[in-house]
């Protein structure tokens, strides 16, 4: 994807470790940096064997030294990869699973710790702790509430869901098309995402560009109805169903063991592209009956405007889990942290139809068919991976 480079520029190496960043390090993003990652902590980058510094927790603050050898957590890169991280044309899961951030001393799991650190001190986006907790209100709606309500709402929290969108006949459609999409599927084609269950058996749990070959999904991106929906967003935007996953479902597949089926708690611009993607709209429309057994959606409210809080989540009162009907609709930004943890008992699943609404320049900047997650195909095999599969890490 050359265009991403004509998009979000080139930093200067001089700027990593100096000037704004210095000061962000020693004021409130350096408190915040102390307090998500530990007081001691320290990460080292060395750029191309020749630049090397270190950021490390001192006294609720980040103190830079020059050389990397003494940091807990010792990476080595190149400065147009590093340069990338800063732009956030990709971010550290994206560069690591493309082998253009290599772990020298440390662990994955150390490197995954320091990524919203670094969003912080490069971006200057604070942190999400759950003193930041929002008073939830109302997040559920119907097409005809009040549009200025949905609207806050969903600026605020960074999520809504709208009741009865879709009727049963076009919920049944869609179920039909999906079905015999996941049956010709195959874990070659690069059009779907697979995992393994505890008796060794791959299963389908994701098919992307559903709009290729079918007419009711071409169609769906420019429906009257889920064009009104985007219409609530802060931005203006538009359908791009030629590109990223096109129109996709995920299905929520019982028993698995191994795969990304079940991701953790993650933000849509995972794998990069955050001024890019996060702008945009992902809309959810929901084929099953979404509850704790069916392995149901959860956000992490008003965590669209900050980095981190995936360590405070799980026990934050900001977690809400989506009850949801068939033909119901979620809208969630690009940046919301969520979560979808896998159903329980065989029977239980929940699929889930999403149509992405994004910026001008997403079209512009991304190749027809192709977007972020094709990363996640990079192991040669056909198969997703998670980033600490490509690193070879458990």
């Amino acid at each position: 994807m050359e265009t991403l480079k004509s998009y979000f520029g080139t930093a200067n190496l001089s700027d990593f470790y100096t000037g704004a960043v210095a000061q962000r390090a020693i004021s409130q993003r350096g408190r915040e940096v102390a307090e998500l990652v530990g007081n001691g902590r320290s990460i080292g980058i060395r750029l191309d064997n020749q630049l090397a510094w270190t950021f490390r927790v001192e006294k609720e603050k980040v103190a830079i030294y020059e050389g990397a050898d003494q940091a807990s957590l010792v990476i080595s890169s190149d400065g147009d990869s590093w340069s990338d991280l800063v732009t956030e044309a990709w971010s550290m899961m994206g560069l690591a699973i493309q082998g253009r951030i290599k772990i020298e001393h440390g662990s994955f799991n150390h490197l995954a710790k320091w990524e919203p650190a670094l969003q912080a001190l490069y971006n200057d986006r604070p942190i999400w702790f759950p003193e930041k907790e929002e008073a939830i209100g109302t997040h559920a709606f119907s097409m005809n509430d009040d549009r200025k309500e949905m609207m806050n709402a969903l600026s605020r929290l960074g999520f809504i869901l709208v009741r009865s969108v879709f009727v049963e006949e076009e919920i049944e459609m869609m179920r039909s098309e999906v079905e015999e999409r996941r049956q010709k599927a195959s874990p070659e084609d690069k059009r779907s995402w697979w995992a393994t269950n505890a008796q060794g058996e791959e299963r389908c749990c994701r098919v992307t560009y559903l709009n290729y070959g079918s007419e009711f999904f071409s169609n769906l991106p420019n429906d009257s109805r889920l064009l009104t929906l985007a219409a609530l967003s802060e931005r203006k935007l538009s359908p791009a169903p030629h590109h990223g996953d096109g129109v996709a479902v995920v299905i929520k597949v019982p028993g698995i063991t191994e795969g990304l089926s079940d991701l953790p708690w993650h933000r849509d611009c995972g794998m990069g592209g955050h001024p890019l993607l996060c702008p945009g709209l992902n809309m959810g429309i929901q084929l099953d009956h979404a509850t704790a057994e069916s392995g149901q959606l959860k956000f992490l409210a008003g965590s669209n405007n900050y980095s981190g809080g995936a360590d405070y989540a799980n026990d934050s009162a900001s977690v809400i889990p989506i009850e949801a009907s068939p033909g119901d609709v979620t809208l969630h930004y690009g940046h919301t942290l969520h979560i979808a943890p896998p159903p329980i008992g065989g029977d239980n699943y929940r699929r889930t139809v999403y149509v992405s609404f994004h910026i001008p320049e997403y079209q512009n900047v991304l190749p027809e068919g192709q977007g972020y997650n094709d990363v996640l195909f990079t192991h040669g095999d056909g198969r997703v991976r998670a980033p600490q599969e490509r690193m070879g890490e458990d």
